[in-house]
């Protein structure tokens, strides 16, 4: 499921969700001794996935709730690193939801916290998932500084780990802090910096699993494009260019979705002659 959800694959994955949840319940209850731990990882990697999904489609109860059952189920198999992606699915599903960006942030910074100083690659990349969404948070809210802050110390957990990986499904490395400083010179509202981050970033460098990865960072590009310019084809070519790379991260994602309503509200058909075949694909159009 995270290889599917990782290739963009969403739907394919919401067909496999409730089977395995059901399997992997299942094998906690029937799993003893040794197998136990076992068990509960699987089960903590399955609500994760499910968390996922439920960001990526904008349901922050239900990201919350699954997120909130991965977490139980990583401490039962005491499992610290999973426990703290856990939590970063739970403050992605707290950002989805009106007024709860504050707890958002307490449950990252706590966490981040709670690993201190680590060394084990799994627990790396999961503290330094954490501490990336920590700056994209710190940027929306308009703490720029302490950003910049945030992507300097994950930059430094990037280069400990030493190459980009896709431990624990977190694709954290050199490259994800870059795509992250593009992340949150959007959520800043500096789309001119955003674009200059872009147009240096090499995405080539990613594992071949991270579709999804590849194609939100046109998803942020057209945001910031649409943003910077009054010429909205640059915005639609870069989503567009999302689609390609990654069809179902335009059609399922949220942001893409709310940019595409944005750009049909204000459709020129001879600038943008690609928007409405786009947005019909999406199922945006009647």
């Amino acid at each position: 499921m995270h290889n599917l959800y990782q290739r963009a694959s969403y739907t394919s994955v919401a067909r496999l969700l409730p089977e395995v949840l059901s399997q992997a319940t299942a094998l906690t209850g029937d799993a003893g001794g040794l197998h136990r731990g076992r068990a509960f990882r699987l089960l903590a990697a399955a609500y994760i996935a499910a968390s996922k999904l439920a960001t990526k489609v904008g349901d922050g109860d239900t990201a919350l709730l699954t997120a909130d059952r991965a977490s139980t189920a990583a401490r039962l198999a005491d499992d610290q690193a999973l426990a703290a992606v856990a939590a970063y699915q739970a403050a992605c599903g707290l950002m989805r939801l009106p007024g709860r960006a504050g707890d958002a942030e307490q449950i990252v910074l706590t966490s981040v916290d709670r690993l201190g100083t680590v060394d084990d690659p799994d627990l790396l990349s999961a503290q330094g998932a954490l501490v990336l969404l920590a700056a994209v948070m710190a940027a929306g809210q308009g703490r720029s500084r302490e950003a910049g802050q945030f992507l300097a110390t994950a930059a430094d957990l990037a280069a400990v780990l030493g190459s980009d990986r896709n431990r624990l499904w977190t694709g954290f490395g050199p490259t994800n802090v870059v795509i992250h400083a593009v992340s949150a010179a959007v959520r800043a509202g500096n789309a001119d910096q955003a674009l200059e981050i872009g147009a240096r970033l090499d995405t080539s460098r990613l594992p071949a699993v991270l579709v999804g990865r590849r194609a939100q960072v046109h998803v942020d590009l057209a945001a910031a494009a649409l943003t910077s310019s009054s010429d909205r084809s640059v915005a639609v070519l870069h989503l567009l260019e999302a689609e390609r790379v990654g069809a179902e991260m335009v059609y399922a994602n949220v942001q893409a979705r709310a940019l595409l309503l944005d750009l049909l509200a204000k459709e020129r058909r001879a600038a943008t002659p690609g928007l409405r075949p786009l947005a019909e694909r999406a199922g945006l159009l009647a």
